[in-house]
């Protein structure tokens, strides 16, 4: 193997004129060259007083590597190829190497251009002839990134720790003597750095501690454990008192051995002010606390017993509604039952009279003579004032109890009640009814026929309506019943406040068929009256009969 192998088709007649002992060194180890890690450039000058003659003959691959380049690419290229090289000192210290002969190390370098990526390079040169150099270099980029960044995460760490100002945060050696001071450790315990730096941090501690030797015992436990943590009392320069949290972490180099302790101190003085103000506030609330739920609990049964008094005087008042509803149910039975039999008497008995009186007047009238005419016209008056009379009664019986609602039943009566109103009033009045037959019983159809008579005296004395409409109609379980007009509206807070008796009626009559009773009012656009029935099971599905009563 020979220095052609190695420098390349370029090199040959170059290396032919150099000197038998580089030819010597180029031949042996070419190959060991070539595996180097280290990037290695062996550099032919072609002109010794032009350093832009300086040509790259060989290049291992580490070289093209380091470079981010390629063997190809380096070989055969000048000095003339790198522009920025050109402009540096680099290859003036080239030449000078070359000229006395002498390897020399530049030192790091920071370069890199089109054709070289930019890095920092540990570069050497070693002449190997008149005209041939050899250029070792590294790249050692990221070693010097890793120490800046080292440095820099040191010099971070130093500033955060010496900025510090609520924690002591300084350093032991093995034997416990301070070496490091921050400003949060001249703070609490007011030791400058030039004055507590070189001494014993035994000086920390109350006299009763250095007696137990407890400052070597802590060091100990943290040199054994790796740390110790630890609170009580400890002395600043002034000889006061506080009371500290202490973590001492003990510190060892890569080879396990102790090189010191770091220590962090804070002060919980004011700390335990507040631990001991919030226990006894503690202690004040629950004492606040007890007194409160005595006085809550006499409050509790008095009210206890007030709710028991007040639920026992309720359920009396609800017996007493009871009661009162009863009462006035039955009252309102027997009313319906006294008006039945009034009407009754007044058009079976009054009724019988009146006719029997007509009749004999027609005929003491047809036994007069053509001569009598002023006792014919007696007789003519007194008959005619039978007949009003007979109306008379007749209207009376119907408003006591209209014989329609027994005979005929609740619409027909409903029907009849509608007509009589519009006649009287001259105000329309529209009646909707189911169109399946409905017959109810004697109470049902009363309450209703009631409750339409007092809504339609209401829409007269108050609606100023000019349209009247009623609706009944049969749902699955109830049975509903509405009243409507367009007067001027209804407020029932106004009603309740003039005491309606009206209203109060019907709410109650609503209330003795465990129905509802509702009417809505808008002011200007009528009245809707709402009542609503439930029907029993046993009538849902067909009609509900009258049971025979002899209203």
């Amino acid at each position: 193997m020979n220095a052609r192998r190695f420098a390349g088709p370029e090199a040959q007649d170059a290396n032919s004129a150099a000197s038998a002992p580089n030819q010597t060194v180029l031949g042996l180890y070419p190959e060991l060259l070539r595996e180097l890690p280290v990037g290695i450039v062996l550099l032919l000058l072609e002109d010794p007083l032009d350093v832009k003659t300086f040509k790259i003959v060989d290049a291992n691959p580490a070289a093209a590597k380091m470079t981010g380049s390629t063997t190809q690419m380096l070989l055969g290229r000048t000095l003339a190829d790198f522009p920025t090289l050109l402009k540096t000192p680099i290859p003036g210290q080239w030449l000078t190497a070359l000229r006395s002969g002498e390897a020399r190390n530049l030192g790091e370098i920071s370069y890199g251009d089109e054709r070289i990526r930019q890095g920092i390079y540990s570069v050497r040169v070693f002449p190997l002839s008149n005209n041939f150099l050899g250029v070792a270099f590294e790249d050692v980029t990221d070693r010097k990134l890793a120490e800046r960044t080292l440095r820099e995460s040191e010099e971070r760490f130093r500033l955060l720790v010496q900025g510090v100002q609520e924690y002591a945060i300084f350093q032991l050696d093995p034997m416990g003597h301070v070496i490091s001071w921050n400003a949060g450790a001249e703070r609490l315990k007011g030791y400058s750095s030039e004055e507590i730096i070189g001494k014993h941090f035994s000086v920390f501690y109350p006299r009763e501690d250095l007696i137990n030797d407890k400052p070597q015992h802590v060091l100990a436990k943290a040199a054994r454990d790796g740390q110790y943590e630890d609170e009580g009392w400890r002395i600043r320069k002034d000889g006061s008192r506080f009371l500290a949290n202490v973590l001492i972490t003990a510190l060892r180099d890569p080879k396990g051995s102790l090189i010191g302790f770091a220590k962090l101190t804070r002060d919980m003085t004011e700390r335990r002010e507040k631990e001991e103000a919030l226990t006894k506030a503690n202690e004040l609330l629950e004492l606040r606390v007890e007194q409160r739920a005595a006085v809550l609990t006499r409050v509790n049964q008095e009210l206890r017993t007030e709710i028991a008094e007040r639920e026992q005087a309720e359920e009396q008042l609800r017996t007493s509604l009871d009661q009162l509803r009863a009462l006035a149910a039955r009252l309102q039975s027997v009313r319906e039952e006294e008006r039945t039999s009034i009407a009754r008497e007044i058009h079976d008995e009054l009724g019988q009279v009146c006719t029997a009186i007509k009749m004999d007047l027609a005929l003491i009238g047809r036994r007069l003579s053509k001569k009598q005419m002023q006792l014919r016209s007696k007789v003519d008056s007194a008959v005619q004032l039978v007949d009003n009379m007979i109306v008379t009664l007749r209207r009376i019986a119907s408003e006591l109890r209209p014989r329609t609602l027994d005979d005929l039943g609740l619409p027909a009566a409903l029907e009849s009640q509608a007509q009589e109103f519009e006649s009287r009033t001259g105000i329309p009045c529209s009646l909707t009814l189911p169109k399946e037959p409905l017959i109810l019983d004697a109470d049902s159809a009363t309450a209703i026929f009631r409750i339409f008579q007092e809504s339609l005296t209401n829409v007269a004395r108050h609606a100023h309506a000019t349209r009247v409409g009623a609706r009944l109609e049969r749902g699955f379980d109830r049975l509903i019943f509405q009243v409507f007009d367009n007067g001027r509206g209804f407020d029932p807070e106004e009603a309740k406040a003039h005491k309606s008796l009206g209203l109060v009626g019907m709410q109650e009559r609503a209330l003795m068929l465990n129905g509802d009773f509702k009417i809505e009012g808008v002011p200007g656009a009528g009245t809707t009256m709402t009542l609503t029935i439930p029907l029993p099971p046993s009538v849902m599905g067909g009609e509900i009969r009258n049971e025979g009563s002899d209203c």
